[in-house]
This record gives C-alpha cells, sequence and structure tokens, in this order.
C-alpha cells in the first residue's frame, strides 16, 4: 500500500506540474498571442501614418491647371519656381483676356484652377458671374486697397500703363514719317502719312484692347470713344489678337507705332529694339490680378501659387523681368520705369464699371464696326 500510496503522491505531483506547466504555457501563449496582436495593430497604424503623406503626395501630383494672361515665358519662370518651391506640377494654358473670358464664361469652362494676370475687369466679370472662390491671401495685406479686390475674390500682382509705342528706325526711314512729330495722344495717330503703319489690339478677344476702349469710355463717354476706336483701327493695318503681339510687330518693324501696354514696349526696348514710349494724357491702365476659380480641381494648392506669387522676393524678382510697376509699396521699380509720369493716367478709372458694362460697350463697338 504505501507503495501505491507513494506512486499516487508522486503522480499526484506529476499531474500538479503538468497543470502548472499547462497553465504557464496557456499564459506564455496568451502573452505571446497579445504581442502579436499588438505588433499588428502597430504595424497597420504604421501604414495608415505612413500612408498618410504618400496620400498628400499623390494628392499632390495632380497637376495646378493655371491660365496666364500675360507672357508666355514670364508665367513658365513664375510655375517653374513655384515647383521648385512646393513640388507641385502645373499645367500652363497661355490665353488673352478675351480668350479666358469666352472659355470660363461663355463656354463655361470648369477644372480650372488659377486666372495669373490680365486686368483686374477680367476678375471681376469672373467675380459677378460667380466664378472666384473668395480668397484673402495673408500676402494681401501689405498691397494697398487700391489694388485689391474689397471682398477678397482677387489681388493685384502687379501694374501697367497703356502707352503708345514708336519704332524709331522705321519713323527715321520712311520718308512721308520721318520729319514728323511722334505722336504722344491718340489722335496723332490718325495722320494720313500713318495709314496703314499702325496697330491696334481687337477689344473683344485682347485685354489690353478692351482697357483702351473702356478708358476712352469712361474719359469720353461711350460714344466719342468708340467713333476714336472706330478711326484707330481704320487707321490700323490690322488689329491683333493679343496685346503683346503689337509689340512683337513693332519691334521687328512690321508697323510704326502701336497701343498696347508699357510694360510689353519696354520688354524689346530693353532687348536692344529701338523703340520710345509715350503715356498719352488720360490713359487707361490695368491692374494685373490673380485669382482662384470655384470649379477647379485642386483648390489648396490654387492657394498656395496665390501666396507664392504676393510674396515679396517673387514680387521683387518679377518686376525686374516684366517691366510693370510694383504692387507692393516698398519695391523698387526698373530703371526703365522711372521717367514715366504716372500722373498722366486716368486715376478715375474702375475696373468694375469696365466689367459691368463690357458687352454693352462691345455690342456698341460690334454694331460700329458694322456700319
Amino acid at each position: 500500500m504505501a507503495g501505491w500510496e507513494n506512486l499516487y503522491r508522486n503522480l499526484a505531483k506529476m499531474s500538479d506540474r503538468a497543470q502548472a506547466h499547462n497553465k504557464e504555457q496557456q499564459i506564455r501563449k496568451g502573452a505571446v498571442g497579445m504581442w502579436k496582436k499588438g505588433i499588428i495593430i502597430l504595424s497597420l497604424l504604421a501604414c495608415v501614418f505612413i500612408g498618410y503623406p504618400f496620400y498628400s503626395s499623390q494628392n499632390n501630383s495632380q497637376p495646378l491647371k493655371v491660365y496666364v494672361i500675360f507672357q508666355e515665358d514670364e508665367g513658365r519662370v513664375l510655375l517653374e519656381k513655384f515647383k521648385k518651391a512646393t513640388g507641385q506640377p502645373y499645367e500652363m494654358i497661355r490665353m488673352s483676356s478675351g480668350e479666358a473670358s469666352y472659355h470660363l464664361l461663355s463656354m463655361d469652362k470648369s477644372g480650372i484652377d488659377v486666372v495669373l494676370g490680365g486686368p483686374a475687369d477680367l476678375h471681376e466679370q469672373l467675380k459677378n458671374n460667380g466664378k472666384l472662390v473668395r480668397y484673402s491671401s495673408p500676402m494681401r495685406d501689405s498691397i494697398p486697397a487700391r489694388y485689391k479686390d474689397k471682398e477678397g475674390f482677387w489681388t493685384g500682382m502687379y501694374m501697367g500703363a497703356l502707352a503708345i509705342g514708336v519704332n524709331q528706325k522705321v519713323w527715321r526711314h520712311d520718308p512721308l514719317l520721318a520729319s514728323l512729330p511722334l505722336p504722344q495722344q491718340y489722335e496723332d495717330l490718325l495722320r494720313p502719312e500713318l495709314k496703314g503703319k499702325i496697330e491696334i489690339p481687337d477689344p473683344e478677344t485682347s485685354g489690353t484692347g478692351y482697357t483702351l476702349l473702356a478708358s476712352l469710355a469712361q474719359q469720353r463717354g461711350e460714344n466719342e470713344a468708340v467713333r476714336l476706336m472706330l478711326a484707330l483701327k481704320k487707321q490700323s493695318s490690322s488689329t491683333t489678337f493679343a496685346g503683346i503681339t503689337s509689340a512683337q510687330r513693332l519691334a521687328v518693324g512690321d508697323v510704326a507705332a502701336v497701343v498696347n501696354f508699357l510694360g510689353d514696349q519696354l520688354r524689346f526696348a530693353n532687348s536692344g529694339y529701338d523703340i520710345s514710349s509715350y503715356i498719352p494724357p488720360q490713359a487707361g491702365w490695368e491692374i494685373g490680378a490673380v485669382s482662384v476659380l470655384k470649379n477647379g480641381n485642386n483648390t489648396a494648392a490654387a492657394k498656395k501659387l496665390v501666396d507664392f506669387v504676393l510674396s515679396r522676393d517673387v514680387q521683387t524678382d518679377y518686376m525686374n523681368t516684366a517691366f510693370s510697376f510694383p504692387v507692393l509699396p516698398d519695391i523698387a521699380v526698373h530703371p526703365l520705369l522711372s521717367p514715366v509720369k504716372l500722373e498722366n493716367l486716368l486715376a478715375t478709372y474702375r475696373f468694375d464699371t469696365a466689367a459691368q458694362h463690357r458687352e454693352s460697350l462691345l455690342n456698341k463697338w460690334r454694331s460700329a464696326k458694322e456700319e
């Protein structure tokens, strides 16, 4: 019996040890299971957090679509700088002001994010038709009120004046023009000796042309403005689709004189072309603006672009290449602009009025051309 009792005791001890071992194994398995679950959860969380910047990067890879209303090479330089600073790819579409208006309003084009440049009356027109997102960039705080929309829909990034540009070489070598004084007001361009030797931009397609027509209308009344524009058109060898085209043709000597923005003329003068510029009395002018479109696909990047082009460093660089007047008060103007007398400009010119009366004024212009 004692042997059995000893055996029983030993078996009981072994059983207790086995149970204890099983419990220990269960505890260990539980701990391992919990550890494995923890690893899985942490891995999932890591994927989420790692995936977040990847998602942002994917979203950032969608091109920012920009209508550029000023010179294509200037737009490309600005957008390349923006891409380098932010990593944001872009798609640039060069358009005249009239083209942009037609695409965005008449054709109801969507998917474009930013309108970069072009006279403020274009941006005012887009605002009035509910096409813009209100965005008051923190950069606009330093810009005077006269250069920005009080409701925050557009902000000026440069200022330009209408001017009469003359190719001095063409003028000197033309026997009918050589003895004449250079034109310094619009009526001087109506001299018979200049027939077929001048050019103006079309107010229906060109923001430059519409600025000329609208500023004349605000200064002299719509009927007189249309009469003068029609007389200038009849003097012209052609009316150009965009204001920059007039400056190009002036530079190469296709025409003797043009009316367009001063900056376009100075651009070629700075490159060595023999061009003189004169701002006529009560000349029209523009605020070249930037705005964010409502039906774009990349609004966050669009706002970043607005901040970028309004920043002091970018503004300073742009004024050195675009030959425009800065909207920030403490940025120096280009030396070629130093002698320009801004008091010649039409101080009462209103961009909102130009936008509101655009269609009625252009209808008068069309009717006059058909008569």
